[in-house]
């Protein structure tokens, strides 16, 4: 059996669901395509109370909000930060992503679960795809590939995986903290960091590694350093590290984690990944591919370089993540850093005041 669409999204995540809802509302026909309706992410689920508006996303799907955050040092050292003009919305993954499918099909998007198993082009693209016990084949203009880290349509192109932080995430009932935590030690997350997020019946812990195959170590190392006694069910799962070398291939774009779309330093990925989708929509309503490129390098190259040349410096061993810490002791230092992560316009103040500030890490 063969369908026929102008798009098809492989993926239904916050990327795969934001393109196929903007390409439904502009009058093209989309089929987005999720190998597991039923598969719940790990992550946090932190992302800012602004997007909720930018994407005309109901806040009813918003389970906790917070408005401070707290740093800690590889020498305990805490620092308080009020997230003034914005705050954090916490999201349960998996419901999350139903609701963001549920939204692209009430705008006319076919959502179909089935595994992606093979590409052929010709004039089309003609795409194998197992639903349930039956083999269909999906002829479209374009394909978005939004399906993520293990990203399917990246292996079948013959593209490398992108390279990757392992994390290992816990969810617990008892309720730790009230604020976002993140805690810097190479003792339990070398090169990256520890986190606790409040959730809407308890807490969100885990931490991350490049070093793959020591992840559950770790993660009892920040437990034991935080004084987290409770067991919870641990996942080990891959977050991208971002390169910048992948946008599209003819008409094949990707968007999200599969084309390692994560932001460096803070690895904050939802806000990136629904924005990708959207550009990659708009690309292809303009029916040119290659400007996909150009509109996500406007808004985000400089942000991304960036953060990925201050992660290098900041995580390369404690002191540097010390003096990291110390830095946002300072008031100016704090406010252009929440400028910069609670409001994502690259072409405002708070991008330049940030280079200004840390332009010395920069070099």
């Amino acid at each position: 059996m063969d369908l026929r669409t102008n798009v098809l999204v492989v993926g239904g995540g916050p990327a795969g669901t934001t393109a196929a809802r903007f390409l439904a509302e502009n009058g093209i026909d989309v089929i987005l395509l999720e190998r597991n309706l039923s598969f719940i992410k790990p992550c946090s689920g932190g992302m800012p109370k602004s997007a909720f508006e930018e994407f005309h996303i109901p806040g009813t799907i918003i389970r906790k909000e917070v408005d401070h955050i707290k740093l800690i040092s590889p020498q305990d050292k805490e620092i308080h930060i009020s997230l003034k003009g914005g705050k954090i919305a916490i999201v349960t993954r998996g419901e999350f992503d139903s609701f963001l499918r549920h939204l692209a099909h009430k705008k006319g998007a076919q959502v179909l679960e089935g595994a992606c198993m093979q590409i052929v082009q010709d004039k089309l693209y003609r795409t194998e795809v197992n639903v349930g016990t039956e083999k269909t084949h999906i002829v479209s203009e374009y394909i978005i590939a939004a399906d993520g880290v293990n990203s399917r349509v990246r292996t079948i192109l013959g593209i490398k995986p992108c390279q990757a932080v392992f994390t290992v995430s816990e969810q617990i009932n008892e309720p730790l903290t009230e604020y976002c935590e993140f805690w810097f030690g190479s003792n339990h997350a070398p090169g990256f960091y520890s986190w606790i997020f409040p959730t809407a019946c308890g807490s969100s812990l885990g931490t991350g590694t490049l070093e793959q195959g020591n992840t559950n170590l770790l993660i009892e190392r920040f437990k034991k350093r935080r004084n987290i006694r409770e067991e919870g069910q641990k996942r080990v799962y891959r977050i991208p590290l971002w390169k910048g070398d992948i946008y599209n291939r003819g008409r094949i774009l990707f968007a999200g984690d599969s084309a390692g779309q994560v932001l460096p330093f803070t690895f904050e990925g939802i806000y990136y990944a629904m924005k990708a989708g959207y550009l990659a929509a708009q690309a292809i309503i303009e029916n040119k591919a290659e400007q996909y490129k150009r509109l996500w390098k406007e808004r985000f190259q400089k942000r991304f370089a960036m953060m990925d040349k201050l992660k290098n410096f900041f995580f390369k061993d404690d002191a540097s993540a010390e003096k990291m810490v110390a830095l946002h002791r300072r008031q100016d230092v704090q406010e252009v850093s929440m400028m910069l992560w609670l409001q994502k316009d690259s072409s405002g103040p708070g991008l330049k005041e940030y280079i200004k500030l840390f332009r010395k890490f920069l070099s």
